[in-house]
């Protein structure tokens, strides 16, 4: 299998995560000299795209996960349990789609991390590839990044202590759950973890900064990353929760108070035809966001597995949800359909990038 990708990238972490608990043989592969056979293969350059060895080319690591687990009959990453399924694929949209904004601030606006980003990134991605000095390399690479990925993704003076409490939050509610069991779902991992090692193992577990908030303030989480870079599908036979503990419920009520907010007001700015939407969390405002059809995506699809569930699983997860910003997974409200994978194609379609042509617009 070929990862097109990089050893500090999020996605390509996650992916890899899988790759090595299922013993998957791979190689890493530079996106940068490969644009050409990525776009005509996949549709977009983005991190990770694969090519396997049938000829066939996959990229977005939430179809791709799903699909590649179903060539498995045992040690399956998704719950049984219909309800625990849906909160496994609630958390890993959390962890892929909003914890990237705290992972990207903590990378490229800390100085010690940026330079320790952008030098791997040169090494891996431009050297040898481009005859560009490599003093021009660093800033092109910084400059992307910062006024990209972090300013164009809403981040400034008046948001950025809330970013990095939303970092902060979720060490605390992962420290807790894993005080008490090894992983976050019970005794083995599933889709929970493996979402979660996006954020956790190559941001905020590599970076400098943000790993050294890590090991201070939450350490059962950074060996919580460990095992899960470790352990293999024949290790994992621990059993799984059927219930929410008090652990995993503040969990839930830190995503349904920032993710699924978004995930709404996103919907409501692509309704709008906008390029930009604001909201408010937890009392922060944001002002600038970029619009992504991508996202709105991800919120059909989790509606659209919520009506998958029956309606005593329903209950049970209102029950459970009974925070105020949930009911966006279950209400009838209007938003534009995103039109985005209508042939269910995925991760076999051709792709799109989470925001435009891959850069958030400032």
């Amino acid at each position: 299998m070929k990862v097109y990708g990089s050893k500090i990238s999020y996605y390509t972490g996650k992916l890899e995560t899988y790759l090595r608990y299922r013993s998957i043989p791979y190689d890493i592969l530079p996106t940068v000299g490969n644009e050409k056979r990525l776009k005509a293969g996949a549709g977009v350059v983005q991190m990770p795209v694969v090519k396997m060895d049938d000829g066939r080319w996959m990229t977005d690591t939430t179809p791709m996960l799903s699909w590649l687990d179903g060539q498995y009959d045992q040690g399956c990453i998704y719950p049984e349990d219909p309800a625990m399924r849906f909160l496994a694929l609630l958390i890993e949209d959390y962890a892929d789609e909003w914890l990237w904004r705290p992972a990207m601030h903590y990378r490229w606006s800390f100085p010690v991390s940026r330079v320790y980003a952008a030098e791997t990134l040169y090494r891996e991605l431009i050297k040898g590839t481009h005859p560009i000095p490599r003093f021009l390399g660093l800033l092109v690479l910084k400059r992307r990044q910062l006024d990209g990925f972090v300013r164009g993704d809403g981040v400034s003076a008046q948001t950025s202590s809330h970013v990095e409490q939303s970092y902060l939050n979720a060490l605390d509610r992962l420290q807790a759950i894993f005080e008490i069991r090894p992983f976050i779902l019970g005794g083995r991992p599933t889709m929970a973890d493996i979402g979660m090692m996006g954020p956790m193992f190559r941001h905020f577990g590599q970076d400098p900064d943000p790993s050294q908030i890590m090991r201070q303030r939450a350490p059962a989480v950074y060996e919580w990353v460990a095992r899960m870079w470790t352990i293999k599908d024949a290790q994992a036979h621990g059993e799984l929760m059927d219930i929410v503990d008090a652990p995993l419920r503040a969990l839930l009520r830190e995503i349904s108070e920032t993710h699924l907010v978004q995930l709404r007001e996103n919907a409501r700015g692509f309704t709008k035809g906008a390029c930009h939407f604001q909201q408010t969390i937890q009392n922060c405002h944001y002002k600038r966001l970029p619009v992504s059809r991508y996202r709105v995506w991800s919120l059909e699809v989790l509606r659209r597995e919520w009506k998958t569930l029956s309606r005593d699983h329903q209950l049970a997860l209102k029950n459970t949800l009974n925070f105020p910003d949930c009911n966006v997974l279950w209400d009838d409200f209007y938003f534009k359909p995103s039109a985005y994978d209508e042939e269910r194609l995925a991760p076999f379609n051709r792709a799109i990038n989470v925001y435009g042509k891959g850069v958030p617009l400032k």
